[in-house]
C-alpha cells in the first residue's frame, strides 16, 4: 500500500496542541476521524462519547479544586498530558503502521483550527447553560 491509498490522520502532537486549544473535546474528534478514515466508525463513536464525558468531568471539577489561575493551568495541563497517554494507548500502534506506510499526517494548521472550533464549541455551550440557569449572575440589590 503506497501513501495514495492512505487517507491523511491527525498526529499525537496535532492531538495534543488541539487539546490545549479546546480541551478534549477536540481531542475526540480527532480520535474519531483517525478511526473512521481506517474504517473504524464505531471505535470513533466510542472516543466522541469519552471525550464528552472527559469533558463534563473536568468541567464539574470541585470548585475547590479549581481556585486560581495556576491551578487552571495545572488542570489543563493535566488534561492535555492525561489525552496524550489516552490516545497513546488506544492508536499509538496505528501511528507506528501509518508512518511506516508512508501515511501522511494533516497540517498541523488544521489541528489548530480544531481546537479553536472546539474551544468556540465549548464557550457557546457553557454560555447557553448559564443563561438558562443563571449561573453567575449577579445577586438582586435589596433597597
Amino acid at each position: 500500500m503506497n501513501d495514495k491509498q492512505l487517507p491523511p490522520m491527525y498526529s499525537l502532537t496535532a492531538i495534543g496542541v488541539a487539546t490545549f486549544l479546546g480541551s478534549a473535546l477536540a481531542a475526540g474528534y480527532m480520535l474519531a476521524s483517525n478511526y473512521a478514515a481506517l474504517g473504524q466508525r464505531r471505535m470513533g463513536i466510542y472516543t466522541v462519547w469519552g471525550s464528552i464525558a472527559l469533558v463534563i468531568g473536568f468541567v464539574f471539577l470541585p470548585p475547590q479544586f479549581v481556585t486560581g489561575v495556576t491551578t487552571a493551568i495545572v488542570v489543563l495541563i493535566a488534561q492535555v498530558v492525561l489525552v496524550l497517554l489516552i490516545a497513546n494507548q488506544l492508536q499509538g500502534a496505528m501511528f507506528t503502521s501509518f508512518e511506516e506506510m508512508g501515511g501522511n499526517y494533516h497540517p498541523m494548521r488544521r489541528a489548530v483550527w480544531v481546537g479553536i472550533a472546539a474551544s468556540l464549541v465549548l464557550t457557546v455551550f457553557w454560555v447557553m447553560i448559564s443563561i438558562m440557569f443563571g449561573l453567575g449572575a449577579a445577586p438582586a440589590a435589596t433597597p
